[in-house]
């Protein structure tokens, strides 16, 4: 029993640290009548979506997603920029997309553009900076 217990509290343990961050912004207001919820919600619920698959591609950067919504509430002309050579992190993206697509509500047509930021650093809970490396001869000056 204790060897079950100390496995999975160290199975724990190592992939509490090997999450991908997904931070989602874009403009104010953009969907906030467009989504069911409005804009907390699509921004929770897309980078709750996007989350698995940053972590399976091990996807590090920012992108771009940008998309229409027609006056039927049907998402069309799903983009992700960067374009990439390897289009399946783009497929997997496109697709956790398209499960949000039956909270959309049809108002008229519209363009959308959502930065998306996925990283794989700790951020700690009571914003403190997390540790970060700096070049050891930054600041330095002096001719050889």
């Amino acid at each position: 029993m204790k060897k079950l217990v100390s496995f999975l509290a160290t199975g724990l343990f190592a992939l509490s640290f090997s999450q991908t961050h997904v931070k989602v912004s874009l403009d104010k207001n953009q969907v906030e009548h467009l989504y069911k919820g409005g804009q907390e919600k699509f921004e929770t619920d897309l980078s709750d979506n996007l989350s698995y698959t940053g972590n399976v591609f091990q996807a590090n950067g920012d992108f771009k997603l940008s998309f229409n919504v027609n006056d039927k509430g049907k998402v069309t002309n799903v983009k992700l920029l960067p374009e990439l050579y390897d289009k399946t992190f783009e497929r997997e993206v496109k697709r956790d997309f398209k499960r949000m697509e039956k909270h959309f509500a049809g108002t008229r047509n519209r363009e959308v553009s959502v930065k998306l930021s996925f990283s794989r650093d700790f951020q700690p809970s009571d914003a403190r900076v997390a540790f970060q490396a700096r070049d050891p001869f930054a600041g330095q000056t002096g001719s050889r």
